[in-house]
Parts: C-alpha cells; structure tokens; sequence
C-alpha cells in the first residue's frame, strides 16, 4: 500500500475536504446563530444536512449506473468546492433573514453533493488496494476521518474568532481546491461494467442495492446491525452528553469537552491499532465484530451508571476503542462479502441507513432524555449494544457451521 499513490492521493483528498467540512459546519452554524439569536434554529443545520445527505444517497444509484465512482466523487468535490466559493463571497456579518435563507439553500445542496461521495469512496477502496491491504486502508480513512474531526472543531473555534467567519470559509474552499486536486493523481484500474441494465426502470436502480442486502443475510444482519449501532450514536450528539455532564455528573461545560475528545481519542488509538493488527484482525473478521459490540455494550452500561467525572472519562475513551474496532470490521466484512459491481449500490444503502437512523435517533433520544432521565437514554443504548452484540455472534456461528458443512462435504467427495 506504500506504493499505491492512488489510494494515498484518495486518502489526502478525503482528509482535505473532511478538514474543509468540519471548519464550514462550525462557520455556518456561527454565523446562523449570530443572526437569529436561536438554538432552535440553529440546530435545523445538522438536521436539514441529514435530510439532504440521506436523499442523496437514496437517489445516488441512479447515478453510479451513467458514470465511473471517480468520476462521481471528482464532480462530488467540484461541486462543493463551488457552492463553499459562493458561501465565502457572501457578507457573512450581515444580519438579514434573507442571508440565513440563502445559508440553508447552500447547506442543503452542498449536503446533497457531499452525500454522493460517502458511498463511493468506500465502494472505490477495494478497487485501489489489493484484498491483503483492504482492513489497514479502512482503518486508515477511518482514523484520518476522526483525527481530521478533532483537529476541525478544536481549531475551528479558534479561527473563527481571530479571523471571522469569511475568512474560514476562504481557508475552506481553499482546502476543497486542494482535495480536488489530489483526486486527478488517482488511477481506478478497475474495467468491469456494471451488471445491471442501464435501460432498467429508475426504480429499480435505486432498489438494487436494498434487493441484494435483502438476498444475503449476512449482509441483512450487518445493515441490521448497522441500524441498530447508528441509533445508539445520539448519545455522542452536542445536546445529550451535555445534559448527562451536568445532570449526571455534576459538571459543567469544560467537562463536556473533556469527555467528547475523550471518545474521539480512543476511537483514533482504536484506528491505530486496528492499522497496526490489520491482518490478524482480517483473518478474524466476524470475531473482531463480537469483541468490538461486547466491549461496547458493556463500556455504554458502566459509563450510563457512573457518577464520578473521572471514571466516565476514561469510559469515554474505552468506548471509543472497541467502536472503531466494530465500525472498521464491518465495513471490511460488507467489502468482501458484496460483489464489486454491486458495492456502490449496497454502501449507498448502508450509508442511507445511517444517515436516516441517526437523525430520528437524535429526536428521540432527545425526548427521552427530558422525560424519562439522560441515564436511560444511555442504558438503552447499552441494550442496543447488545443486541447487537447477539447477532453478531449468530453471524460468526452460522459462518462456523457453513464452514463445517463445506469441509464434511469436501471429505465425502474425496471419497
């Protein structure tokens, strides 16, 4: 993988733009504030990305039929780079309700465009690097992907302060300008058309990839699972941590911060160590899948428990490291057990998963925090875990069986 310049130049660009996007939500959301004075009206900015990024991803297969996924993701980034140049020559210290109109139209088609590439860069991945190598690239996206996030909002706030709102989104078009550039040195080897028919109906492009999960079920467990994790994910949202801070732990704002870098520590050490352990844990992938929702199951339950501020900083951390460990193990798993024709489809319907899971998965949490306690909502997430935790043991036994079955069948045929 050292090298394999396309995969690197794919990389750099993926962390470009991730940068570039971190410093625009923490601009934009200023700025949204600054001119209405509500919260309220502030948090329709993640709310309006998730709609937005979920559309995208549920028309995208349209698109992955007409065109190369490099393709896809180079107009992706073109597009964003554009829509970011138009944000930073707007007057961002106006006060206008026509500039908070115009700042939620532009987020919601950059969020649009930005939906396709998820998708297609994980789709693209297998295709970059050979099958030996395919665990340590996940990890190191996903890793580069958190580390990028820490480093956006903890420097964000800075920049935003010292230099203003425009100037950030001046550095964060530039940085989109660069990602584009990295991706004209990236090379998809890769010839194979597409299997399904262009002249299909456009209904049933965008319901391949859902058809062909539906057929496998493994693949339907580990999108199950997928649900099932993203709905637990609201516990790391801004708003709940901050309630089970002060409510739980009697804390204030400075501790908030702690714990939310806390779990984003552990989920990169988590990344490192899954790069550093790449092909043990390959050759142990649906074990790697138990291990991270067992650890995490039960890291969720202590930590939803917990009174002592210390103690749930070091959870918050361990937390991290077996999310990471699950998060990368699946994805290798749906890398290798989809055929490659049809993996931009099924990523675009796991990513389609995620988007629409998280954002109903805020809105009631959110509501059974207020009514029933933000300890419960941890709880029940510690539940999902498990759950979790139970399929993916029933994947790594039905795999056993079927490799018992194969082997019985092979001594009797040698017979």
């Amino acid at each position: 993988m050292k090298k394999n310049i396309s995969f690197q130049m794919l990389w750099l660009s993926q962390s470009l733009s991730n940068l570039g996007d971190s410093l625009y939500i923490l601009s934009i959301v200023t700025v949204i504030y600054k001119i209405t004075g509500s919260a309220f009206i502030s948090g329709l900015f993640p709310l309006l990305r998730v709609i937005a990024q979920a559309i995208s991803t549920i028309l995208v297969p349209l698109v992955m039929d007409r065109m190369k996924l490099l393709h896809l993701i180079w107009i992706s980034q073109v597009g964003q780079t554009l829509l970011f140049a138009v944000m930073a020559l707007l007057d961002l210290d106006g006060h206008s309700t026509w500039l908070t109109m115009t700042l939620l139209f532009l987020v919601f088609w950059i969020s649009v465009i930005h939906g396709c590439a998820l998708p297609a860069r994980n789709a693209l991945t297998p295709r970059l690097v050979s099958a030996d190598y395919l665990m340590k690239a996940n990890s190191l996206l996903t890793t580069s992907d958190q580390f990028v996030l820490l480093v956006g909002w903890s420097l964000g706030g800075v920049l935003v302060y010292y230099l203003g709102t425009t100037s950030v989104m001046l550095i964060t078009t530039g940085l989109m300008v660069l990602s584009t550039l990295c991706l004209l040195f990236v090379t998809d080897s890769s010839n194979e058309e597409s299997l399904s028919t262009k002249n299909s109906g456009k209904w049933k492009q965008i319901i391949d990839g859902w058809q062909y999960i539906w057929k496998d079920l493994d693949l339907r467990i580990i999108s199950f699972m997928e649900l099932v994790s993203n709905f637990g994910g609201a516990i790391w949202t801004g708003s709940i941590l901050l309630v089970f801070v002060k409510e739980a732990l009697n804390k204030g704002e400075i501790w908030w911060g702690f714990i939310n870098s806390g779990y984003f520590v552990g989920t990169i050490l988590g990344g490192l160590i899954v790069w550093s352990l790449s092909r043990i844990i390959e050759e142990r992938v649906k074990q790697s899948i138990l291990w991270g929702c067992a650890i995490l199951s039960a890291a969720t339950f202590c930590f939803a428990i917990n009174s002592n501020p210390w103690l749930a900083l070091f959870l918050s951390f361990a937390m991290g490291l077996p999310n990471q460990l699950r998060s990368i193990a699946q994805r290798t798993f749906i890398q290798a057990q989809t055929r490659e024709d049809m993996l931009p489809k099924v990523f675009a319907a796991v990513t389609t998963i995620m988007f629409v899971t998280f954002g109903f998965s805020v809105l009631i949490m959110g509501a059974i925090a207020d009514f029933l306690g933000v300890r419960t909502v941890y709880m029940i997430t510690a539940l999902l875990f498990t759950l979790t935790t139970v399929l993916s043991l029933f994947i790594k036994t039905r795999r056993l069986n079927a490799t018992k079955e194969e082997h019985v069948q092979s001594k009797i045929m040698t017979k």
